[in-house]
């Protein structure tokens, strides 16, 4: 069964960002198989590699797209800044799993859940209303 159902309601309203969370999430519920299924410690440490990759390439065309939107250019920063935190907490969780600490399994799970969730929900969600033509600007 996977960690997370995809729903409609991660759905941003731009078809690209929207079928690289879905890639996201399958790699995130491929991880959490790989963890529960007791596969061996190289399997899961690749998944994570695959992961952090994937991710990495994700944020770059989502950067792209709010810079090309009318999404605020402020909002662009913030957002990169989020970005770029998101990756070092990714690595700093990676290297503690690296060194064979079995308690970050738990606190790897928790990151991606929170992350998938929290940051598309709402941080994500916003950019849709620029790009999506009849959708208009959320207020401030």
């Amino acid at each position: 069964m996977p960690y997370v159902l995809w729903s409609e309601m991660f759905e941003i309203g731009v078809p690209d960002i929207d079928a690289q969370h879905r890639q996201l999430l399958d790699i995130i519920n491929h991880f959490h198989g790989a963890l529960k299924s007791g596969e061996s410690p190289n399997h899961v440490f690749a998944t994570l590699n695959a992961l952090i990759r994937y991710t990495q390439a994700h944020f770059a065309g989502e950067e792209a797209i709010m810079e090309q939107s009318s999404y605020p250019a402020e909002k662009v920063e913030q957002h990169k800044k989020i970005h770029e935190q998101l990756v070092t907490d990714i690595f700093n969780l990676q290297e503690q799993l690296a060194g064979n600490s079995k308690s970050i399994v738990h606190d790897i799970e928790t990151f991606l859940n929170g992350w998938l969730i929290q940051h598309i929900l709402l941080v994500d969600k916003r950019l849709g209303a620029y790009c999506v033509p009849g959708r208009g600007a959320p207020a401030a």
